[in-house]
Formats: C-alpha cells, structure tokens, sequence
C-alpha cells in the first residue's frame, strides 16, 4: 500500500481496495483445501517434498471431515432430509447473499442438495475458522518481522521503469522506524497464543479450547460424543507425527498442529 501521509495511512483506503480486489476472486472452491493448494500448483509432493502447510493441512482436512461426516450421518438419514432443513438452507442463502454484488453469479452454494455437499460445506466452516485461520495468524511475526519482506506502508510510489530503483530509492520507500515499530508490534501481538480467549462454565479458568475440545455439552447422545472422541484421537495422532517431524530441526512447522490449533478465530 503505498501511502503519502500518515494521514492517508491512518484512512486505510489501501486496504479496502485490497479487500475489494480479494473478494472478487473468493469462490467456494478456493475454501476447500485441497483444491486451493492444486489451483495455486503447489501440489506436487515430488517438486515440493517438504511442503509441510500442504501435507499437513491434507491431514486436518480429511479428519475433520470424517468428523462432520460421523455427525451428519446421525442427524441426517438421506439427502431429503438435508434438503427439508430449512435452517440449514436458509443459512447457506444468506452467507452467499452477505457481502456479494451479484447473488445469481455467487462462486458459493446457494443451497445444499445432499448429505456430501452439506459435509463439505460445514467442513469448510470449521477448517476455515481453525485450521486454516491458526496456519495465516500464528506466522505473522515469522513473516513480516524482516520488514523489506512485508512492509506495511511505501513512503514512495513504485517505479514505472525498470533499472530506475537503487538502494537510496528502496531506503526512502520502505517504512521509517516510527511505522516499523508500530507494524512489529501488531504482528508480534496477533501472533501470539491468547491465555484468556474462552472461559469455561465449568471451571472458570479460562483454559486454552484447541481444534476437538468441546468443553460446553451442546450434545449428549453417546453416537455424537464417539465421533469426538474418535476426532480428537485423530488429532492427537496427527500432533504426534508433526512433533516427531520438527524434532532437530532448525526451522520446524507447528503452525497446522491440532494441539496448536483454536477452535476459531479469537483476536
């Protein structure tokens, strides 16, 4: 974002063009992991071996999936059934409603048909608001904290021509150190893991709620309480593996970690 005041930076008008440009090309599908990592092209295990954001990713994605789809079995019997819900229906109307310029091109569901598309739907919710939410957050300072790499205003607009630019030119563009301070800061703040983001009714200690842990009994029947049992021994299994993984590593990857995931986004 190229700003020449501190006023203009304080309008934040650069980052509601950048929202604007990014909503046009959301669709539904770029939600779902999988296909977003092959749209991007970084699917490849062989060019990319070590591409831990994808591989592990892959495995959160299918585990909570199984998990929706152990629930949605209980609840929902046949397709018929998910199509009659008129909660569930009216729901996925107004998520493509809210928010965009034209209902009848939305790039989301307008409705839910079967049991599958309901499956992935309430998978993308979840994954979206955990899993994928905690990869983006939690690597901010890790990202932007060399500020050449990210930063968060340019004193100089860019060069039309290339060979113009010399290191005096990036010096006077990128941020003094008053708007790399306060830059440093926000990242180092939205990184870090909150101690007091969800309070139990139970015990009133403020625990850490990670992806699996459901502390407030919104169901009780003993088929749904065995699907989250089978879904946090899941993501136990998968925390086990990546810790294995970044052991001795100079650079490990925890951030797609179950035992380091919300269970959504708190800020």
């Amino acid at each position: 974002m190229y700003s020449s005041s501190s006023r203009q930076m304080q309008q934040g008008s650069g980052h509601v063009q950048l929202v604007q440009k990014a909503m046009k090309s959301l669709t539904f599908r770029s939600l779902c992991f999988h296909d977003m990592i092959k749209s991007r092209g970084v699917d490849s295990k062989e060019d990319l071996p070590t591409y831990f954001y994808r591989d592990d990713g892959y495995r959160v994605w299918e585990a909570t999936k199984s998990f929706v789809s152990d629930v949605v079995s209980i609840y929902y019997t046949s397709d018929e059934r998910v199509m009659e819900d008129e909660e569930i229906q009216a729901f996925v109307k107004d998520v493509c409603s809210f928010g965009m310029q034209d209902f009848d091109y939305c790039e989301f569901p307008k409705s839910l048909k079967s049991r599958d598309e309901l499956i992935e739907y309430l998978t993308v919710v979840i994954f979206t608001a955990s899993a994928q939410h905690a990869a983006v957050n939690f690597g901010q300072y890790d990202w932007c904290s060399w500020i050449p790499k990210t930063p968060s205003i340019m004193r100089k607009p860019p060069p039309q021509e290339k060979g113009l630019s010399n290191v005096k030119t990036i010096i006077e563009s990128l941020p003094d150190r008053g708007h790399s301070s306060w830059n440093l800061g926000a990242v180092w703040a939205l990184s870090q893991y909150q101690e007091n983001e969800v309070c139990s009714a139970e015990t009133h200690l403020n625990p850490k709620l990670y992806l699996g842990m459901y502390p407030d009994e919104y169901f009780i029947e003993k088929p749904v309480k065995a699907a989250m049992e089978k879904f946090r021994k899941q993501l136990a299994e998968i925390s086990n593996s990546i810790k294995r993984r970044n052991e001795g590593k100079k650079l490990p990857y925890y951030n797609m970690s179950p035992d380091k995931i919300p269970n959504s986004v708190a800020v």
